[in-house]
């Protein structure tokens, strides 16, 4: 190897993906070819959204969710939209051996794996010293254990393919110190550490993996729950989420799924390729303080 070549090896340039030099942005977003999992796409909220995003740009999918005629409904208005194919997969993803069985049935349907997007869907608001032993649990393996389920069982596939992106959901909660919120926030704040040092374990594996902390997301359910509340948590999420836009949300407003889901499909595509752990803000400036 001659002296040059060395120091090219060196400094990487044997990996920077140079085919991008030449391309438009939306060129360099395409998505065409991929294969992506989505986790807790059956509702209304940023699962369906961000499917819709990758599917946009071209890839298959494969949705996963608890109930399986949720998911099949969502499968089949992306496929409908977007013609591209779309996979509805049952799983409980609180479960061990469902999420590591549905992410391998994914695989298989779609030919292949390129994108992890974990999504688990899960938050209770109140007061800590309310919280039983139970709420605590749920909240903690909701938003961060099912989270950790879907990277371990996409790295399955990953680690032998030497490739792929594994994208977390978190969120601002998780930088900063929300009323009504604070093992959720913890559990999010979670998230952010996992994605950074799980990063740094497989990068030199070919895996990349980022995140995305939506902000004040709203989504039918939830505005519903916020502008006609019927118990004590669906009051403390109404004071959480007009406390924080009168006090934290610089554009002062929430945000719709579609939103974050841009974001999420950035991280996904090749516009994206010198990213590295990082877990980016989509807020509406929550954490500017």
């Amino acid at each position: 190897m001659s002296r040059g070549t060395d120091w090219e090896s060196r400094l990487g340039f044997d990996r920077v993906p140079s085919h991008i030099i030449d391309k438009r942005v939306t060129e360099v977003m395409s998505l065409a070819g991929r294969k992506a999992i989505i986790t807790g796409a059956g509702g209304d909220g940023l699962g369906q959204a961000v499917a819709n995003r990758l599917a946009g740009l071209g890839a298959d999918v494969a949705l996963i969710g608890r109930t399986y005629a949720k998911v099949e409904r969502r499968a089949d208005e992306v496929r409908q939209r977007w013609g591209v194919r779309a996979v509805p997969i049952l799983a409980d993803l609180s479960v061990w051996d469902q999420v590591h069985r549905a992410v391998d049935e994914s695989q298989a349907a779609l030919g292949g794996l390129d994108i992890m997007i974990n999504n688990p869907v899960y938050a209770l608001a109140g007061t800590f010293a309310d919280f039983t032993q139970e709420m605590i649990d749920d909240t903690v393996h909701g938003s961060l254990t099912m989270l950790m389920y879907g990277a371990h069982a996409a790295l399955e596939h990953m680690i032998p393919q030497a490739s792929g992106k594994i994208i977390n959901i978190s969120a601002a909660a998780g930088r900063t110190a929300p009323p009504g919120l604070v093992v959720y926030a913890a559990a999010k704040s979670g998230v952010i550490g996992f994605t950074r040092n799980l990063a740094a374990e497989v990068a030199d594996l070919g895996i990349h993996v980022l995140g995305c902390a939506p902000g004040i997301m709203v989504k039918p359910d939830l505005l519903e729950r916020i502008l006609n509340p019927k118990s004590a948590m669906d009051r403390a999420a109404r004071q959480s989420v007009m406390e924080s836009l009168a006090h934290d949300v610089r554009l002062k407003r929430v945000s719709i799924p579609e939103e974050v889901a841009n974001i999420v499909a950035f991280l996904a595509s090749d516009a994206a390729s010198y990213m590295c752990g990082q877990t980016i803000d989509a807020s509406g400036g929550q954490y500017m303080n």
